[in-house]
Protein backbone atom coordinates (compact mmCIF):
# COMPACT_ATOMS: atom_id res chain seq x y z
CA UNK A 1 0.00 0.00 0.00
CA UNK A 2 2.85 2.33 0.89
CA UNK A 3 4.41 1.53 -2.47
CA UNK A 4 1.28 2.80 -4.19
CA UNK A 5 1.08 6.32 -2.11
CA UNK A 6 4.65 7.08 -3.35
CA UNK A 7 3.98 5.97 -7.09
CA UNK A 8 0.85 8.11 -7.04
CA UNK A 9 2.62 10.78 -5.53
CA UNK A 10 5.57 10.46 -8.13
CA UNK A 11 3.28 11.07 -10.60
CA UNK A 12 1.43 13.70 -9.29
CA UNK A 13 4.57 15.74 -8.39
CA UNK A 14 5.75 14.71 -12.16
CA UNK A 15 2.55 15.27 -14.07
CA UNK A 16 3.53 18.50 -16.18
CA UNK A 17 0.49 21.04 -18.10
CA UNK A 18 0.45 19.65 -21.55
CA UNK A 19 2.13 22.83 -23.12
CA UNK A 20 4.72 21.77 -20.65
CA UNK A 21 5.82 18.06 -21.52
CA UNK A 22 8.89 17.59 -22.66
CA UNK A 23 10.11 15.39 -26.38
CA UNK A 24 10.51 12.38 -25.14
CA UNK A 25 14.49 11.28 -25.33
CA UNK A 26 15.50 9.18 -28.12
CA UNK A 27 16.91 5.39 -27.51
CA UNK A 28 20.24 6.46 -29.87
CA UNK A 29 21.17 9.97 -28.80
CA UNK A 30 22.56 11.99 -31.46
CA UNK A 31 25.89 13.10 -32.12
CA UNK A 32 26.85 15.79 -29.39
CA UNK A 33 28.35 18.46 -31.56
CA UNK A 34 31.01 20.36 -30.01
CA UNK A 35 32.17 23.89 -30.05
CA UNK A 36 35.80 23.67 -28.17
CA UNK A 37 39.14 24.68 -29.45
CA UNK A 38 41.61 22.31 -31.09
CA UNK A 39 43.40 20.22 -28.18
CA UNK A 40 46.47 20.15 -29.88
CA UNK A 41 47.31 23.20 -28.47
CA UNK A 42 47.49 21.81 -24.96
CA UNK A 43 51.38 21.54 -23.96
CA UNK A 44 50.82 17.28 -23.61
CA UNK A 45 54.05 15.74 -24.52
CA UNK A 46 53.53 11.67 -24.71
CA UNK A 47 55.58 8.73 -25.54
CA UNK A 48 55.00 6.13 -28.49
CA UNK A 49 55.51 2.74 -28.83
CA UNK A 50 58.52 3.39 -30.67
CA UNK A 51 59.67 5.19 -27.66
CA UNK A 52 59.52 8.72 -29.80
CA UNK A 53 58.38 11.98 -27.51
CA UNK A 54 55.10 13.25 -29.79
CA UNK A 55 52.73 15.61 -28.90
CA UNK A 56 48.30 15.05 -29.24
CA UNK A 57 48.96 16.57 -33.12
CA UNK A 58 50.47 13.57 -33.88
CA UNK A 59 48.14 12.78 -36.37
CA UNK A 60 47.11 16.59 -37.58
CA UNK A 61 45.32 16.57 -40.93
CA UNK A 62 43.35 13.18 -40.37
CA UNK A 63 39.94 12.94 -38.74
CA UNK A 64 41.10 11.32 -35.13
CA UNK A 65 39.13 9.31 -32.29
CA UNK A 66 41.23 9.64 -29.48
CA UNK A 67 40.15 7.51 -26.23
CA UNK A 68 42.60 6.89 -22.84
CA UNK A 69 43.18 3.60 -21.79
CA UNK A 70 45.73 1.09 -19.91
CA UNK A 71 47.40 -2.22 -20.81
CA UNK A 72 46.81 -4.35 -18.45
CA UNK A 73 43.37 -3.67 -18.22
CA UNK A 74 40.84 -6.80 -18.70
CA UNK A 75 38.10 -5.73 -19.26
CA UNK A 76 36.89 -2.13 -20.83
CA UNK A 77 40.31 -1.71 -22.46
CA UNK A 78 39.69 -4.67 -24.80
CA UNK A 79 36.49 -3.67 -25.08
CA UNK A 80 37.18 0.18 -25.85
CA UNK A 81 39.65 -1.19 -29.01
CA UNK A 82 37.30 -3.52 -30.64
CA UNK A 83 34.69 -0.64 -30.53
CA UNK A 84 37.20 1.70 -32.38
CA UNK A 85 38.38 -1.47 -34.60
CA UNK A 86 34.50 -1.71 -36.00
CA UNK A 87 34.41 2.51 -36.01
CA UNK A 88 37.25 2.50 -37.83
CA UNK A 89 36.08 -0.34 -40.08
CA UNK A 90 32.64 1.06 -40.74
CA UNK A 91 33.85 4.89 -41.56
CA UNK A 92 34.28 6.13 -44.74
CA UNK A 93 37.13 6.98 -46.35
CA UNK A 94 40.46 5.74 -45.02
CA UNK A 95 41.93 9.27 -43.29
CA UNK A 96 40.43 8.21 -39.50
CA UNK A 97 43.05 7.68 -37.25
CA UNK A 98 43.12 6.31 -33.80
CA UNK A 99 45.14 7.94 -30.42
CA UNK A 100 44.84 5.82 -27.66
CA UNK A 101 46.67 7.06 -24.87
CA UNK A 102 47.51 5.18 -21.65
CA UNK A 103 47.44 6.78 -18.40
CA UNK A 104 49.47 4.15 -16.99
CA UNK A 105 52.70 5.28 -18.26
CA UNK A 106 54.75 3.22 -15.19
CA UNK A 107 53.68 -0.30 -16.90
CA UNK A 108 53.03 0.91 -20.33
CA UNK A 109 56.40 1.19 -21.91
CA UNK A 110 56.75 1.33 -25.03
CA UNK A 111 57.99 -2.17 -25.27
CA UNK A 112 54.23 -2.94 -23.60
CA UNK A 113 53.05 -0.59 -26.28
CA UNK A 114 54.46 -2.58 -29.10
CA UNK A 115 53.48 -5.67 -27.64
CA UNK A 116 49.49 -4.75 -27.35
CA UNK A 117 49.86 -3.12 -30.87
CA UNK A 118 51.26 -7.21 -32.16
CA UNK A 119 48.40 -8.54 -29.67
CA UNK A 120 45.28 -6.33 -31.07
CA UNK A 121 46.30 -6.74 -34.54
CA UNK A 122 46.52 -2.94 -34.93
CA UNK A 123 47.64 -1.48 -38.15
CA UNK A 124 49.39 2.04 -39.34
CA UNK A 125 45.96 3.99 -38.43
CA UNK A 126 46.45 3.56 -34.74
CA UNK A 127 49.07 5.19 -32.52
CA UNK A 128 49.67 4.34 -28.90
CA UNK A 129 51.29 6.21 -26.49
CA UNK A 130 51.46 6.90 -23.04
CA UNK A 131 51.49 9.83 -21.07
CA UNK A 132 52.93 11.59 -17.51
CA UNK A 133 50.59 11.60 -14.80
CA UNK A 134 50.07 15.29 -14.94
CA UNK A 135 49.74 15.22 -18.60
CA UNK A 136 47.05 12.03 -18.56
CA UNK A 137 44.75 14.02 -15.64
CA UNK A 138 45.01 16.98 -18.02
CA UNK A 139 43.96 15.00 -20.95
CA UNK A 140 41.42 12.98 -19.00
CA UNK A 141 39.92 16.19 -17.81
CA UNK A 142 39.54 17.54 -21.36
CA UNK A 143 38.02 14.39 -22.86
CA UNK A 144 35.41 14.07 -20.54
CA UNK A 145 37.19 10.82 -18.69
CA UNK A 146 37.01 10.01 -15.47
CA UNK A 147 39.63 7.62 -13.28
CA UNK A 148 41.40 6.35 -10.22
CA UNK A 149 43.82 3.69 -9.01
CA UNK A 150 42.57 0.84 -6.84
CA UNK A 151 44.32 -0.71 -4.22
CA UNK A 152 44.78 -3.65 -6.25
CA UNK A 153 46.81 -1.48 -8.49
CA UNK A 154 44.15 -1.41 -11.17
CA UNK A 155 42.13 1.07 -12.39
CA UNK A 156 38.29 2.63 -12.29
CA UNK A 157 37.65 4.39 -15.57
CA UNK A 158 35.07 5.23 -18.26
CA UNK A 159 35.67 4.65 -21.73
CA UNK A 160 34.52 8.15 -23.68
CA UNK A 161 35.33 8.86 -27.00
CA UNK A 162 36.25 11.43 -28.88
CA UNK A 163 36.23 12.62 -32.59
CA UNK A 164 38.46 15.20 -33.85
CA UNK A 165 38.61 16.82 -36.85
CA UNK A 166 41.79 17.38 -38.86
CA UNK A 167 42.75 20.08 -36.87
CA UNK A 168 42.03 18.68 -33.31
CA UNK A 169 38.72 20.33 -32.70
CA UNK A 170 36.24 17.96 -30.92
CA UNK A 171 33.06 16.85 -33.46
CA UNK A 172 31.67 14.19 -31.36
CA UNK A 173 31.69 12.50 -27.82
CA UNK A 174 30.67 9.25 -26.58
CA UNK A 175 29.83 8.63 -23.00
CA UNK A 176 31.08 5.48 -23.21
CA UNK A 177 31.11 2.03 -25.10
CA UNK A 178 28.60 1.18 -27.05
CA UNK A 179 28.00 4.59 -28.54
CA UNK A 180 29.24 4.72 -32.00
CA UNK A 181 26.25 6.01 -34.12
CA UNK A 182 27.06 9.33 -32.95
CA UNK A 183 30.51 8.86 -34.19
CA UNK A 184 29.60 7.20 -37.12
CA UNK A 185 27.29 10.57 -37.66
CA UNK A 186 30.09 13.29 -38.24
CA UNK A 187 32.59 10.95 -39.69
CA UNK A 188 30.43 10.08 -42.67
Amino acid sequence: MRALVLLAALVACNARHPAERVAPVPSTPPAFVLDEPSIYELPITLRDAEGRTIGLDSQRGHRVLIAMFYGSCGVACPALIDELRHVLDEAPGSDVRVVLVSFDAARDTPQRLRDLTAIHRLDDRWTLAAASDADARVLASVLGMRYRKLPSGEFFHTSPIVALDAEGRPLARTGGLGGREGLMAVLR
